[in-house]
């Protein structure tokens, strides 16, 4: 899981609300199937809007769900997901080890107290 490192820092409700939401996020990364990072908020690939790239089971293909603000679009196009796989690995470039985005995490959740 990327995550832009300005929501965590985005008023979305009250403080509790925010430690709320700071705290799902440190309690999902100790899933074994799970990692959280935080990316760098000058990373430009990542403003284009987001997105889900699923893996499914069975030799199905894989399928993407890109969002924009009037609706989301699901597709198993090979062109689409090869292009959305090359914009993650892009974000991926700007993002923080997990320790240090869990850090990072923890840190901004004080700040909410």
């Amino acid at each position: 899981m990327l995550i832009d490192a300005g929501v965590l820092r985005r008023k979305v409700g009250e403080a509790e609300v925010m430690c709320g939401q700071l705290d799902h996020l440190l309690e999902v990364s100790e899933r074994p199937s799970v990692s959280v990072q935080v990316v760098d908020p000058e990373c430009l690939p990542g403003l284009a809007g987001a997105f889900m790239i699923a893996e499914l089971p069975n030799g199905q293909p894989i399928t993407i769900h890109a969002d924009s603000p009037a609706q989301g679009h699901v597709t198993n196009d090979c062109e689409f997901v090869a292009s959305i796989q090359e914009r993650y690995e892009a974000i991926r470039l700007w993002a923080y080890p997990e320790r240090i985005s869990l850090k990072m995490i923890e840190e901004v959740r004080r700040e909410w107290t």
